[in-house]
């Protein structure tokens, strides 16, 4: 009886093992996807600074008069502004998604591997 007790036992462990095993390779795949997307939209957000420097360096050359440059520079300042809000709340949506994500395999995998010890 104490063999076979033994070997339920071992059982169950390599079977918590197996679970623990898939549960790190779903972590890994989300995480990387995610780690993906995280960074294109890094690139995106990039592109569209890069852009609108761009674009203010052009309406600068046509400034006339230091009150034209001060209504200028206070609009794209502002504009910046409201994008770099934007973009920070994307990329915290995204980095809060992909942390859920990533936790998800290790949650159901808990909680499949408690149930089968109960």
């Amino acid at each position: 009886m104490t063999e076979n007790v033994a070997r339920q036992f071992a059982d169950k462990g390599a079977a918590a093992a197996q679970e623990a095993k898939k549960g790190m390779e779903q972590v890994y795949e989300t995480a990387s996807k995610g780690a993906v997307d995280f960074n294109l939209r890094l690139i995106d957000m990039a592109q569209v600074n890069t852009k609108a420097a761009f674009d203010f360096a052009r309406q600068l050359t046509s400034v006339k008069s230091p009150s034209e440059f001060i209504e200028l520079s206070t609009s794209h300042a502002r504009k910046q502004w409201e994008t770099l809000s934007e973009q920070v709340q994307q990329i915290t949506t995204i980095a809060q998604k992909v942390t859920t994500d990533a936790a998800q395999p290790f949650q159901a995998g808990g909680a499949k591997i408690f149930n089968q010890r109960s």
